[in-house]
């Protein structure tokens, strides 16, 4: 298992998620399905503590620890890795197992600090490669759980590459749905090099599918809309999963910008 990069406008890996959302009271729970290898998730959900704060510890990150994989490394262990838009890089994390040096275990460490539990935090919003040793069995249900949000959210969109999610544990409709994209400073364009995309990761295929923020023009009257790469005459049906995390690219020659989601309780 190795670490995954970014390169020109097309990354890599993510992964499949069932979501269900089980008291009116805005507190519910994400079974979200993990194969070996690669996998893009994300944590809908705010803490269950009301503290408000927009930060989860890794090691409360996945509830079913029963379904981590963990072990004296990175390669054979289960990996997290946090993308950095800041720095382009990312910070590395795996369940290190108990042993006689490692008495904590099982919990997640940052492999520059692999002897320390780690404090670090994953925002709200935020999608993770989830990585898998290719030796792990076929799939794995792991389990998280918290607060729906009862506010809007927003996510800061660098320049360059951005690994986000939704905020909230329901379905991102790429058009039509919780975000007004043109409102929140998408860029639009007339192919994906000019324009902002969108790149959700297949697990199971390993591939990408690849949208772009098409701008309106007389060939392309219902713009701006997302668009499939594949198919981008037509404006997208498509949904990001709850519980998937993926890739926000803007062109280098744009600015940064900020999306603005809306809470499904305050639809």
């Amino acid at each position: 298992m190795k670490k995954i990069a970014v390169a020109a406008l097309a990354l890599t890996a993510a992964g499949a998620a069932l979501a269900e959302v089980v008291s009116a009271n805005v507190v519910g729970y994400q079974n979200i399905e993990v194969k070996p290898g690669f996998n893009m998730i994300a944590f809908n959900f705010q803490p269950v503590t009301g503290s408000g704060a927009e930060a989860f510890y890794i090691t409360n990150f996945v509830g079913n620890t029963s379904a981590l994989i963990a072990g004296s490394g990175a390669t054979s262990s289960d990996q997290i890795q946090v993308w950095d838009p800041a720095t382009a890089a990312f910070s590395v994390y795996f369940y290190r197992a108990k042993s006689n040096r490692f008495p904590a275990g099982p919990a997640w460490v940052k492999t520059t600090a692999g002897s320390t539990v780690t404090a670090d935090t994953i925002p709200t919003g935020a999608g993770v490669w989830f990585a898998r040793p290719d030796t792990a069995p076929a799939t794995a249900n792991l389990t998280v759980s918290g607060e729906v949000g009862a506010s809007a959210h927003t996510h800061t969109i660098a320049s360059g590459f951005n690994m986000i999610s939704s905020a909230f544990p329901v379905d991102m409709a790429l058009n039509g749905g919780a975000i007004d994209w043109a409102a929140c400073g998408a860029v639009a364009g007339s192919g994906a090099t000019s324009s902002d995309q969108i790149q959700v990761w297949d697990a199971t295929t390993q591939t990408f599918t690849v949208y772009f923020y098409r701008a309106k023009s007389n060939r392309f009257p219902a713009g701006p809309a997302w668009v499939n790469t594949t198919a981008g005459s037509t404006a997208t049906t498509d949904t990001i999963p709850a519980g998937k995390g993926f890739w926000y690219a803007r062109p280098s020659t744009s600015a940064a910008g900020t999306l603005t989601e809306t809470s499904p309780i305050a639809q």
